[in-house]
């Protein structure tokens, strides 16, 4: 599933394409893609891309009527861009056309979805979103409310999307690793010095992703003309029956949450 880097690389790299363009058109022809209480995404038609931006591993468009087309990408979403007309393929799902550009949003699975909404605040706070990883909120204090009462393993904490917003499987391992810390360890026995290492790491991995513009694993690209090159930096997720970059020993695959 793309986290938070490879939706960051996305957004911008959409809104190097698109802003300030007019909808011209847009079909969807699996409407189970958009939430029931969504507007139709033909109310977007006429209006203007105005602002890119991205809420833990959500994609929002914004539009220049006020209202904004909101998207989670879930496990297999995908953006094409074209500068010609393309026909649909078979996992073609949408088809956004503008002055200048064919967009095809493609989902294999079908799990993705989007709303077009007129409060994105609104929208949000149903979801109960946590703090973004570069959130000044984001401290120690922030993390030992969260913490208050539970027992459950860091990995899981850190996949908390109530806690903090758009890390994943991928960047969990990757903060873990550097944090020095199992991933089975319970939140119980995290010191003070423990949660510092976490914010500081949390920041330090997905900065240094997104500069590289994501994970490429699996079946996830950009599709953009983008290629994550993160993966050639990975030191824990994949590398099962391989040695450890730190001590050599071989690293074990275990599963949590």
């Amino acid at each position: 599933m793309p986290e938070l880097p490879e939706v960051e690389t996305i957004k911008r790299v959409l809104s190097h394409n698109l802003m300030n363009q007019t909808v011209r058109s847009i079909d969807l022809y699996y409407q189970p893609l958009l939430e029931n209480e969504s507007y139709e995404l033909r109310r977007l038609e006429q209006s203007q891309f105005v602002g890119f931006e991205r809420r833990g591993k959500y994609l929002i468009f914004n539009f220049s009527n006020g209202l904004s087309w909101i998207v989670h990408l879930r496990m297999e979403g995908k953006f094409h861009l074209y500068d010609t007309y393309q026909p649909k393929s078979k996992h073609t799902h949408l088809i956004l056309i503008t002055e200048k550009t064919h967009v095809h949003y493609l989902d294999t699975r079908k799990f993705s979805r989007m709303a077009v909404v007129d409060d994105v605040d609104a929208y949000f706070e149903k979801r109960n979103l946590g703090l973004e990883p570069f959130d000044p909120k984001l401290n120690v204090a922030y993390l030992k409310r969260k913490l208050k009462n539970r027992t459950l393993a860091v990995k899981a904490f850190l996949l908390d999307q109530t806690v903090i917003t758009g890390i994943g499987n991928i960047y969990a391992d990757e903060i873990l690793y550097r944090t020095k810390l199992h991933p089975q360890s319970s939140v119980k026995r995290l010191k003070t010095k423990d949660l510092e290492h976490i914010i500081l790491n949390t920041q330090a991995v997905l900065e240094k992703a997104i500069d590289e513009g994501g994970t490429t694993i699996r079946s996830y690209t950009s599709s953009l003309g983008v290629s994550g090159r993160f993966q050639v930096s990975l030191q824990a997720y994949g590398r099962f029956n391989q040695p450890c970059l730190r001590c050599g020993t071989v690293m074990e695959k275990v599963k949590v949450a």
